[in-house]
């Protein structure tokens, strides 16, 4: 059993700062500004597409690096210098939106190299950090310490796309040097994220069964239909998110000519929902179960789809400090603020299910195969929905929403979503053992979304601040 150091608060508070600190990059590279910075380049459905199916296709790469990670018995030093290098790949891109101001079409394929590279080279040791936060974080604690961890990771998400919608909107609407600068700022928040990260302790590896043949050891986690039918669950999630995350701003600021301060509203309230969900998740887990918790988050994700069928950028609303704005921007931001926090619990379930599900032996290549499935699977989810988006611009349906808007390509992408949560992604988690002391799934939906709701109400309408008696000086 590993050894836990005696100041393991402090190791678990700066994987938490850096995380935050880290999220200025991961919120650039996945599905950030740069499908926006990419249409302005003149760039199609496909190449904004491959911004997250490079980053996806680059997670194939850990099971052949996991031969070699594994021998580690010090996994930091690869970590940092892997990913370190990686992060820097960013920034060459806004390098040379800066300097090359003539032709900036080459910006296109600089910035899906440095995605892709970045794929490629820092997906190579991220399995080495999923077991060695495995090994450091005690299993009593595991549910807490996740929950905290990416509620103040949500926080710092938050911010970061406030900031990054006010920073764009400061820009002239045809330049590109406020994406440029994002660039550059992201890459360096991602190297302060591995500097900080040197700061926690990492226990020594448990070793590997190396008697077993390299097929063997590949397809050995997957013997435990618990982390198979996960595994294949969360491949569809990916794959799902990948369909039509990157097009969403896209669609947004095509068709309805939002500005990035709209759009960064809206990211705003799901994020919002998504730091209250992070830090009550751990509560909810430890009270329903894991298997239960994620059910009910999985089952109600495409009732928030809903909004989108119902734009209509022809009106307009009030908001609080937005004051009046266009009628997509309220629709879609009273909409995230409960399915954000959805989508954000659903995270949080893969970090604690990974860690449970994954053998304490061989845990490193237990998760490599876990991430490489489903980077396999998901970099299709991208394309896929570029090609969607391609083909139904170039022959729209001859359809109307109720509200009078044209039914786009996005709407038949959000349709697709939801049938692949509905149909294959929850199935899949269903046939995930029940633990003893779980909640069935319909106790669970009732306690997250009417219950728990309407004890809050009820006790904000009972209580009275006369009848609290003052503390005795």
């Amino acid at each position: 059993m590993a050894q836990h150091p005696p100041n393991l608060d402090t190791s678990l508070r700066n994987s938490t700062i850096a995380g935050a600190i880290g999220m200025f990059f991961f919120m650039t590279i996945q599905n950030g500004p740069i499908p926006l910075m990419l249409e302005k380049l003149g760039a199609g459905g496909i190449a904004i597409g491959l911004t997250t199916t490079l980053f996806q296709l680059g997670m194939i790469v850990q099971v052949p690096a996991t031969f070699y990670t594994e021998r580690l018995t010090h996994r930091k030093t690869f970590f940092s210098i892997t990913h370190g290098l990686a992060r820097s790949f960013l920034a060459i891109p806004g390098i040379y939106m800066l300097t090359a101001k003539e032709s900036l079409s080459p910006a296109i394929l600089l910035t899906l190299a440095a995605i892709g590279l970045f794929g490629l080279v820092a997906q190579s040791s991220s399995p080495i950090w999923f077991s060695w936060m495995a090994d450091l974080v005690p299993t009593d604690r595991s549910s807490s310490f996740w929950a905290q961890r990416q509620g103040w990771v949500m926080v710092t998400s938050l911010t970061t796309v406030a900031i990054t919608g006010w920073f764009l909107d400061l820009f002239p609407e045809q330049s590109l040097d406020g994406f440029a600068w994002i660039l550059i700022l992201a890459s360096v928040f991602g190297i302060m994220d591995i500097v900080i990260h040197w700061f926690v302790y990492e226990p020594e590896p448990q070793p590997v069964n190396r008697s077993l043949s390299a097929v063997k050891r590949i397809f050995h986690p997957l013997e435990n239909p618990d982390f198979r039918y996960f595994t294949l669950a969360m491949c569809v999630w990916f794959f799902g998110l990948g369909f039509f995350a990157p097009f969403m701003n896209v669609y947004l600021k095509t068709e309805f000519a939002l500005t990035y301060t709209h759009l960064s509203s809206i990211q705003m309230a799901g994020m919002l929902s998504g730091v209250i969900a992070s830090f009550v998740g751990g509560h909810l887990i430890s009270r329903m179960g894991l298997r239960t918790y994620g059910l009910a988050m999985v089952l109600t994700v495409p009732l928030f789809s809903i909004a989108w069928f119902i734009l209509n950028g022809q009106s307009s609303g009030l908001l609080p400090i937005l004051g009046k704005v266009p009628q997509p921007v309220v629709v879609l931001c009273c909409s995230s603020i409960i399915a954000g926090g959805v989508y954000a619990a659903v995270g949080l379930l893969q970090f604690n299910l990974l860690g449970v599900l994954s053998p304490a032996k061989g845990r490193t290549m237990a998760m490599a195969v876990h991430w490489s499935l489903i980077g396999a699977v998901s970099a299709l989810g991208p394309v896929a929905g570029g090609w969607v988006k391609d083909w139904f611009t170039a022959h729209p349906p001859n359809l109307t929403l109720v509200t009078g808007t044209t039914v786009s390509w996005f709407q038949i992408i959000i349709l697709i979503h939801d049938a692949i949560v509905w149909l294959v992604m929850f199935p899949l988690l269903l046939k995930i053992s029940r633990k003893e002391g779980e909640w069935p799934i319909q106790k669970g939906v009732a306690h997250i979304f009417f219950l728990a709701p309407l004890r809050a109400v009820r006790n904000l309408y009972t209580f009275n601040p006369l009848l609290v008696k003052p503390k005795k000086r």
